[in-house]
């Protein structure tokens, strides 16, 4: 037998470069250029993703139109059947997700996994929310000075392109809290996750790519926000905005996309107000789970506390 050495510096990890999602076909950007995802955990570099170019982006958006005539012709049941596949396919590619998730995000396995699985059942909900939600009717006695022999029809119609901007620290469930409902209303997406949460979200798309929904009804957008943000949210192809982040962004995106709808879910402040009947070995115990849990990097997380000044140093004792 002939010994063979290896010399171990000389290895390295392959890294997988992913191909970006550009109306409903997966390929390399024309940039030829790819983003660097690193693991804040491994501490080592876990794939690529594709900087997106601007035409690229008119395309998309284009292609996102054009599909949209057709798709919000479809009955909500047609649609909804569409949706209930997306989630049948995250249902069997969950432990492939919940890893990326893991690996990129840094989330234990079980919070990645539980992530991926209220997903799933955020899809269906959606769908069952959807069938149950009609035109609707006002009786005109309903406003000041109005007759009652008067009669108002609400008919809810789709908005067109919707621009969905996904955080970090929940890549799965707040992209897919945006997209099945534009999708469930007859709107086309053009999706852009975060940086640090992409390959996670194009895991989640491949799902939806094998759900089979027609071409260009969603296009995944991954690039630099300096080349591409800005030019996503000022596109006169966009008809609405809906965004998960920072304050400090979401200001920003309030200035430049003017005149459409927008939606904008930021920081919070999130105080705990404790009263001086509290039991405060349990409320001393929900205050660090409140604030420390996935190292407070989320919106809802407890920012200060509001005591009452009774109970002050006891419960500043027990957090101790």
């Amino acid at each position: 037998m002939t010994e063979r050495r290896i010399d171990l510096d000389s290895v390295k990890n392959e890294v997988k470069t992913y191909p970006a999602y550009l109306t409903g076909e997966w390929r390399e950007s024309n940039s030829q250029k790819t983003i660097a995802i690193k693991s804040p955990w491994k501490h080592e570099v876990i794939g690529n993703v594709q900087a997106v170019t601007q035409p690229e982006v008119d395309e998309s958006i284009q292609a996102a139109k054009e599909a949209q005539r057709s798709w919000a012709k479809l009955s909500l049941g047609d649609r909804g059947q569409y949706l209930n596949r997306w989630a049948d396919e995250l249902e069997e590619a969950k432990d492939d997700i919940a890893t990326s998730l893991m690996n990129e995000v840094g989330k234990n396995f079980k919070s990645a996994e539980g992530e991926v699985q209220r997903t799933i059942d955020l899809v269906r909900y959606t769908v069952q929310e959807a069938l149950h939600m009609h035109g609707q009717s006002v009786r005109g006695d309903g406003f000041p000075g109005g007759s009652k022999n008067k009669l108002g029809i609400i008919e809810r119609v789709p908005l067109g392109v919707v621009l969905a901007i996904s955080p970090f620290n929940y890549p799965v469930n707040l992209a897919a809290s945006k997209i099945a409902p534009a999708l469930m209303a007859g709107n086309a997406v053009i999706f852009k996750p975060a940086t640090q949460g992409s390959i996670t979200g194009i895991k989640m798309i491949q799902a939806l790519d094998r759900a089979g929904f027609p071409k260009g009804i969603l296009s995944l957008i991954t690039g630099h926000g300096s080349e591409i943000g800005d030019y996503l949210t000022e596109h006169p192809g966009i008809n609405m905005i809906s965004f998960t982040g920072s304050t400090q962004t979401g200001k920003h995106l309030s200035q430049k996309s003017i005149m459409i709808p927008l939606v904008l879910e930021l920081g919070g402040k999130d105080p705990a107000i404790v009263c001086d009947d509290a039991d405060l070995d349990k409320t001393a115990d929900n205050i660090v789970k409140g604030a420390y849990s996935y190292s407070g990097q989320r919106c809802t997380a407890v920012k200060r506390v509001l005591v009452d000044d009774k109970v002050a140093d006891e419960l500043v004792a027990k957090l101790k």
